[in-house]
């Protein structure tokens, strides 16, 4: 008898991503659809529930379907309150669109998954005092401590990802003036790809230029292949990325912290920059845990998301 499989589900700001997992982790069935971020909701649900009807039917029969929300969640953890990155999926009753589907549902803040992702199944595995580093559209940190996710506000440790790293730097979706989300994301990424674009160096991202920006993911796999400007670029998102983890581990003393999310994918680059600013910056007494890349990178959120029914008890 094969190992049980569930549906995950993560919901970003730009993608929505589904996946098949099995109960260790691995991915059986992905696929990728644009989230219905900033315009009516209809067309994005319906899209949305007809790709689940088919996940539904796979083989073996998924125990149930996680689903990773965004933002602050309300209390019952239905539906979305607050999320600038997202304002049309705001307060949808997200377990009763989901409810005809036929499985069972289970909802998550989309902070937590891939701290559960990492802590149950990949690189947090051991880890008494656990923080995860989710970095795309938006940024956030998770914590786990002796197996329990810490909640403060809307079912997430607080909007971190909005601590301030420079006033005087751009603004975010909520309005904060150089946080560290306006900074590390993909937004960030593609404005410092586009401010790079008189450099002599530039050829591979001008090539990569659409509609007047450079796409994050292009900066990224030009970075995992070595381009020297996009590794420059990536890893000035790595030392913010240290800046803002040495600005966290005060409050939570972490002894690992992993690093998720699709600008994680930079790999290398990113993460040595990241490593280097925050043992510079953390105090000594702050500095006593590791920075280690997530073992499923992008995909941790389908993984988290799919957590409560791969952990189940046959």
């Amino acid at each position: 008898m094969g190992l049980p499989v569930a549906v995950g589900v993560d919901i970003g700001g730009t993608h929505t991503k589904i996946a098949l997992v099995q109960a260790d982790g691995t991915i059986l069935r992905q696929e990728r659809i644009p989230t219905g971020s900033t315009v009516s909701p209809g067309p994005y649900l319906a899209h949305l529930k007809d790709r689940l009807r088919d996940f539904a039917l796979s083989q073996p029969v998924p125990r149930g379907i996680g689903l990773g929300l965004p933002g602050f969640l309300s209390p019952d953890r239905r539906s979305i309150l607050y999320n600038p990155n997202t304002p049309a999926l705001l307060n949808i009753d997200f377990a009763a669109e989901l409810e005809p589907l036929g499985l069972p549902i289970a909802i998550e803040q989309d902070l937590n998954i891939p701290a559960l992702a990492e802590y149950h199944l990949g690189a947090g595995r051991g880890s008494r005092r656990f923080m995860s580093g989710a970095i795309g559209t938006g940024l956030g940190a998770a914590v786990i401590i002796d197996g329990e996710l810490v909640r403060f506000a809307g079912h997430t440790l607080g909007d971190s990802g909005h601590i301030i790293l420079d006033p005087d730097g751009p603004t975010c979706t909520a309005g904060c003036h150089g946080c560290a989300e306006a900074l590390t994301t993909i937004p960030g990424v593609e404005r410092a790809a586009l401010q790079a674009l008189g450099d002599p160096r530039a050829g591979v991202l001008r090539a990569a230029v659409e509609d007047g920006r450079v796409p994050a993911w292009a900066v990224i796999q030009a970075c995992r292949q070595g381009d020297p400007l996009a590794v420059e670029i990536m890893s000035g998102i790595g030392r913010w990325l240290g800046q803002w983890l040495a600005s966290l581990t005060p409050m939570f003393f972490p002894d690992k912290i992993v690093l998720c999310g699709g600008i994680a994918e930079a790999g290398e680059p990113l993460l040595a920059a990241c490593q280097a600013r925050f043992y510079a910056l953390a105090g000594a007494e702050y500095a006593r845990c590791e920075i280690v890349p997530g073992q499923f990178k992008g995909m941790a959120g389908v993984v988290g998301a799919a957590i409560p029914f791969l952990l189940e008890k046959t």
